[in-house]
């Protein structure tokens, strides 16, 4: 008995050891792209606002398939958390009572995490359909989208969250 014992616990630190000697040799974890809204929406004007995100990317941006951005902002008339904001093209088919987006902001992609601050508006134009958004922002709740595309990849980070 003494000796399965004894021979068990030798096993159990053995396996330990190799276990432990073998720990530093695992690879870490890749990094992925990840983007997440933080804080309120500070309103600045009555169709400016600006949206900070937190974001890692580890996209191979370059001059032919470069990293875009895009920041949404959408109101009910309200300024309650609808979800009927939330469903796609909400903003172009006129759902929200306010919208405003911009697709300006660079995207550092080298794996590390950062943190951008962007201004969306209403300025942005569509050649043959005008301009992108419409409405005043007001202070309440807002839908608010913050997603960086890549080719045909995109993540994102899309909840309500308080314009102040």
């Amino acid at each position: 008995m003494r000796i399965r014992t004894r021979l068990a616990a030798a096993v159990l630190v053995a396996s330990a050891g190799v276990l432990a000697a073998g720990a530093p040799a695992l690879a870490a974890p890749q990094k992925t792209t990840t983007a997440e809204l933080v804080g309120v929406v500070k309103q600045t004007g009555p169709t400016t606002a600006e949206v900070t995100a937190r974001y890692t990317c580890t996209w191979p941006s370059t001059a032919e398939t470069p990293v875009h951005l895009w920041a949404s902002v959408k109101q009910s008339a309200d300024r309650t958390a609808d979800p009927d904001l939330t469903q796609p093209e909400s903003g172009f088919e006129q759902v929200a009572a306010a919208w405003s987006q911009t697709h300006a902001g660079e995207i550092v992609c080298d794996g590390r995490t950062h943190v951008i601050t962007v201004t969306v508006d209403q300025t942005e134009v569509i050649p043959g359909v005008g301009p992108i958004g419409y409405g005043t922002l007001g202070k309440g709740e807002a839908y608010v989208q913050f997603c960086i595309t890549f080719g045909e990849d995109i993540v994102w980070d899309m909840e309500f969250l308080h314009v102040r």
